[in-house]
């Protein structure tokens, strides 16, 4: 005899007041439908807001969202934050104000500049205030004051020194308007003027016609083909010019001074004897002193 057993109930047809789960029986337990579920902070909103102190205003600890009980948010939302911000809402009512006042202040400020009533304003300011510090001519006037004096000091001591040296050197018959080049063009080419009146007086006795008996021309002696390596232009009739033939010399003995970075006595036996030679001498080690600097220093004629 045959007895049929009951097939046991498929896992997908069984009913249970319990929920399955994919791995097993669901630990988790639904709360009664009287108590309010706790969502987590995930799922609320920034605007389910009621409640919280912080955002209205109000004193309860908890607020209801859709029927579910919330805790109480702490703070707000990143939003509810920054609207609430003082710093912020004046900021922003600042930065109205000054994008306002702006165009405003520019358009006053075109304005003033272009008005001659303004000017006028203006001009008074100098009278009141400080003339001394605002008035342009009172500023001018000092400016002017100021250089004319300095050029009076300037003029009395080259006055000064000419006259020295037209002292000393009376004995060669000097004139005032030579003195006054050989001054005036040594300082345009940085010689200092007692070398200057010592180199012309060594070279030439101060003749302008003097010529050596190697070809060196006029009152600094100067070779013609020294004078065309300095300015090329240059030929044996402008060496005869006082003036041309100054400024020539007097630009040679600066670029040697510069050659022998500042040592007078080397640049002056350079002028002399040459530079090839002078620097031959020195590279064997020798001495190429010939007395020619004593010579232009101690006849500078200055007391």
């Amino acid at each position: 005899m045959h007895t049929s057993r009951k097939r046991p109930t498929p896992p997908w047809q069984r009913t249970s007041q319990d929920p399955v789960h994919p791995v097993g029986r669901a630990r988790r337990r639904f709360p009664a439908a009287e108590a309010a579920p706790q969502l987590p902070a995930r799922y609320r909103r920034s605007f389910d807001g009621a409640g919280d102190p912080r955002i209205n205003g109000t004193s309860t600890d908890q607020r209801v969202s859709g029927g579910v009980l919330l805790p109480r948010r702490r703070g707000g939302s990143a939003y509810e934050r920054v609207r609430g911000s003082k710093a912020v809402r004046y900021g922003v009512m600042g930065l109205g104000v000054v994008g306002t006042a702006t165009p405003l202040a520019i358009a006053r400020a075109n304005e003033m500049r272009t008005d001659p009533s303004h000017e006028r304003q203006l001009s008074v300011i100098p009278q009141i205030a400080a003339p001394k510090v605002l008035n342009d001519g009172a500023v001018g006037q000092a400016w002017r004051e100021a250089r004319l004096e300095v050029a009076d000091k300037q003029v009395g001591a080259r006055d000064q020194v000419i006259e020295q040296k037209l002292e000393a050197f009376k004995s060669y018959n000097v004139s005032r308007e030579l003195a006054e080049d050989i001054y005036d063009i040594a300082l345009e080419e940085n010689i200092d003027p007692d070398i200057a009146f010592g180199l012309v007086r060594t070279e030439s006795s101060f003749k302008n016609a003097a010529t050596s008996h190697v070809g060196a021309i006029g009152l600094t002696q100067l070779m013609p083909a020294t004078a065309r390596w300095l300015q090329k232009d240059v030929t044996i009739r402008d060496l005869r010019d006082s003036r041309t033939n100054l400024r020539i010399g007097f630009k040679y003995l600066n670029d040697l001074i510069k050659k022998y970075d500042g040592d007078t006595k080397l640049a002056l036996l350079a002028y002399n004897r040459g530079p090839g030679t002078v620097d031959r001498v020195l590279k064997r080690g020798g001495d190429p002193d010939n007395g020619y600097p004593d010579m232009v220093l101690k006849g500078q004629g200055s007391h």
